[in-house]
């Protein structure tokens, strides 16, 4: 049930929002795509909780794309660790949103942590590696 809120949540959201919906047309680059990019970011409106506490974490998946191709959280959005910094605004601008990042153990999860902290985000949790995340979302 929460993940069809989530979705309800997040075709709406998408509906109102200016950019073009995550799971637009596949990239032919991409041929592991499913009809959705690799990278995918939700708009910031979709995601933004306005620093509302009860509001589901934006979760952040920063391992490699060949690690998310893998298999990832399900409402998980992919961010590489390396990228964090520059794509972080295309998911939110919100600096009080609950975000959880995780990798494969919580390493890079510490990095991309630390390196949202030091763009003044408040609510940033390493979330560990996948296996510690994969049950709770």
């Amino acid at each position: 049930m929460k993940h069809v809120v989530i979705c309800l949540v997040l075709v709406v959201g998408m509906g109102c929002a200016s950019k073009t919906p995550s799971n637009g047309p596949a990239s032919s680059d991409n041929p592991n795509s499913d009809n959705a990019p690799a990278s995918s970011t939700a708009p910031t409106d979709a995601t933004s909780t306005d620093g509302d506490s009860t509001a589901e974490p934006i979760v952040i998946d920063v391992r490699s794309e060949s690690e998310w191709d893998s298999g990832h959280v399900s409402q998980a959005i992919h961010i590489p660790h390396t990228e964090i910094t520059e794509r972080i605004s295309d998911v939110t601008t919100d600096k009080d949103a609950k975000i959880v990042v995780y990798c494969a153990v919580g390493g890079r999860a510490g990095k991309a942590k630390a390196a949202l902290e030091s763009l003044g985000y408040t609510n940033v949790e390493n979330g560990g590696g996948f296996d510690d995340v994969k049950d709770r979302f």
